[in-house]
């Protein structure tokens, strides 16, 4: 069997996917196992290909020559010599180029049974936070408020409580990621979860 979404799996596999594209796949490939096979075979890809340096890249046409191996392992060198190619091209030649996966911070609250997590993102503004929120109560409106490590705050975001549990939910700060102590989100109830590194 065949799915047109194994495609995707090299896409997703080295972060190539934008956000919406991201949590489309990762709710088809709950349910597909085409899919699922396929991120088993390429899986381990990213970190080979993650050992390689830009020099190794650049003088690929500078590599010794070396007696002719064994036919055993013939097999095995074309093996790997094409799965190299495969991620390379599903990467779409951008492995090299990526910025690192933004820094995620995550916490449970015990006393609210609230979970948070925040990944943020580096702007030449400030940060750009997404927020994932559960067992937050339905109807509620909540805040972020970000803390700097000079004593600082200002809100980076406001939103209503009436969303899916797997969507994102978008807010900002002039502060850069390394300034950012901590983030507070509350809603009309008092703090619902803190989150730090």
């Amino acid at each position: 069997m065949s799915c047109q979404h194994t495609v995707d799996v090299g896409a997703y596999l080295f972060g190539s996917l934008d956000l919406k594209e991201r949590a489309a796949f990762e709710r088809h490939l709950g349910t597909c196992d085409t899919c699922q096979a396929e991120m088993l075979r390429l899986a381990p890809l990213p970190g080979l290909l993650g050992r390689l340096t830009l020099d190794d890249v650049e003088n690929l046409d500078e590599i010794p020559s070396c007696p002719p191996p064994e036919p055993r392992y013939q097999r095995r060198v074309a093996l790997v010599c094409a799965a190299v190619l495969v991620a390379f091209a599903l990467a779409g030649g951008i492995l090299f180029l990526q910025a690192p996966p933004p820094p995620t911070w995550a916490a449970h609250d015990p006393g609210t049974g609230v979970d948070g997590e925040v990944a943020m993102v580096s702007k030449s503004w400030g940060t750009e936070m997404w927020f994932k929120l559960g067992d937050v109560k339905p109807g509620a409106r909540c805040k972020v408020m970000v803390f700097d490590r000079q004593g600082q705050r200002e809100i980076g975001g406001w939103w209503g409580s009436s969303h899916a549990p797997d969507e994102r939910i978008p807010g900002s700060t002039s502060f850069r990621v390394d300034q950012i102590d901590r983030l507070e989100v509350s809603d009309e109830s008092g703090l619902l979860v803190t989150l730090r590194p």
